[in-house]
């Protein structure tokens, strides 16, 4: 299959390729943007105008058809930095609920006292209920991220793996 580029309506300098490539108009010819993360999420995004663009939902948009509201763009090989056009399918959000809902499955969280189990509770929102603390707090002991933890918190899985 050969790259074929369409103008991005947003601003016409910049172009989409079906291969997931961007490139901009400059006076001395193109210029090749590349795609980045923000603030850690999976999500590829291209910069236009100041403006951050979803990088799969502009491919699928100028090169599959253009989405509608409640649809998004679901990458067939997972890989959310592949945003070549065949390796795209765009789904309902009760079809991608499908496809993906199983992978964010609740983990158990355990504490500990004098190395044994004090309390068990089925996912890190439970237990961040019951111990009055955020849930990003019990996400952070449970990750070690926290020198001195008010509470020695850890996954079900780790505690049981030691």
């Amino acid at each position: 299959m050969q790259e074929e580029w369409k103008k991005i309506i947003h601003d016409t300098r910049y172009q989409v390729s079906n291969f997931g490539r961007f490139r901009k108009l400059n006076k001395k010819g193109y210029r090749y943007l590349t795609p980045f993360n923000k603030k850690g999420t999976l999500i590829y995004l291209v910069k236009i105008k100041d403006k951050d663009f979803n990088c799969a939902r502009l491919v699928a948009h100028y090169h599959i058809r253009p989405l509608l509201p409640d649809e998004r763009v679901y990458h067939k090989n997972k890989m959310n930095s592949d945003n070549y056009v065949r390796n795209l399918k765009i789904v309902s959000l009760k079809q991608l609920g499908k496809m993906t809902g199983h992978l964010s499955k609740s983990k158990a969280v355990v504490e500990i006292e004098k190395g044994k189990v004090k309390r068990r509770w089925d996912s890190a929102r439970k237990s961040a209920k019951d111990l009055y603390v955020s849930y990003q707090t019990v996400m952070d002991y449970c990750n070690k991220k926290v020198k001195k933890p008010m509470y020695k918190l850890m996954w079900e899985k780790d505690y049981y793996k030691d």
